[in-house]
């Protein structure tokens, strides 16, 4: 039986939808140290993470918040059954008990579809160039600017980092949103809580696309995947990595009734990225098919 580990940080309302679609399974949740717990309190088969992170979107206190969010997951995920790993604005676009289904017929394990980083340009610059995302926050407001152009100061005049800084590590990068056995995570958090290991992806951008991947891609867990051959990038963006999600290829916008045909042509178990009221008759189409 899957443990549905869920990133919110925002639309209490929503969250309580996604967790009443994802019933009988239990599900653990981090809420954002940035957002009132209270409002999300109270969901029923709702275990509530305790050590909150105040998480910066691309920045480790993804990692850490995640790394919490594993640690209370384990306590109710036995070792073969997978954890996985969505955000309040995921939801499900068929029977959960299909996607249930499958990770229990799939033949691999673990969930985690990436390539290298450091074979593309741009996916290099986000782990050799020094980036200050949690102590130069992003977000909206009258100092965005200032702090975007700060940001990027850092990044661009702090020296790059060498790739010889990962040894004989290879970093790879994929979509955040994975299903990894209790016995995987298990065994990759004691690695993962290593102070070398997190000084490779402590200044890097967006490392939940990395952090936990690298651990799985450079371990005996590879053999477990879907594909453990490490193939070139060539040109491929996060969403063509995606494990169960249907994604927008840019990541960008709200999936609204426009995107129903698509999600359905996918046939992905998962559409990301909803909300409130843009994907109100999205969502209400997806819980009459399913």
């Amino acid at each position: 039986m899957p443990v549905f580990a869920v990133l919110a940080h925002t639309e209490p309302a929503l969250f309580s939808r996604l967790v009443e679609r994802l019933a009988p399974y239990p599900v653990v949740v981090h809420v954002d140290a940035r957002s009132r717990s209270a409002d999300f309190a109270g969901v029923p088969r709702t275990t509530y993470v305790r050590d909150r992170v105040a998480v910066r979107w691309g920045a480790f206190s993804v990692v850490r918040a995640t790394l919490a969010l594993y640690r209370t997951a384990l306590e109710f995920a036995r070792p073969s059954e997978h954890i996985v790993l969505l955000s309040g604005q995921c939801y499900p676009t068929r029977p959960v008990g299909e996607f249930a289904a499958y990770l229990a017929s799939a033949p691999f394990r673990q969930h985690c579809r990436a390539a290298g980083v450091l074979d593309d340009k741009d996916t290099a610059g986000r782990v050799l160039k020094r980036w200050c995302l949690d102590a130069v926050p992003t977000g909206p407001g009258p100092t965005y600017l200032p702090r975007a152009l700060l940001r990027r100061g850092i990044s661009e005049l702090t020296p790059r980092r060498r790739p010889s800084v990962f040894g004989d590590i290879e970093p790879v990068a994929g979509s955040q949103w994975t299903a990894l056995t209790a016995d995987c995570v298990a065994d990759l958090l004691g690695k993962a809580e290593d102070p070398g290991w997190e000084n490779l992806f402590r200044t890097t951008h967006a490392p939940d696309e990395m952090f936990f991947h690298t651990l799985v891609w450079n371990s005996g867990w590879r053999d477990e995947v879907e594909d453990p051959v490490l193939r070139p990038r060539a040109g491929r963006v996060t969403a063509d990595f995606s494990n169960f999600h249907h994604l927008d290829r840019q990541l960008r916008g709200t999936r609204t009734l426009a995107d129903l045909p698509a999600i359905e042509a996918s046939r992905m178990y998962f559409v990301r990225k909803v909300a409130s009221p843009q994907s109100a008759q999205l969502l209400d189409a997806l819980d009459g098919r399913t």
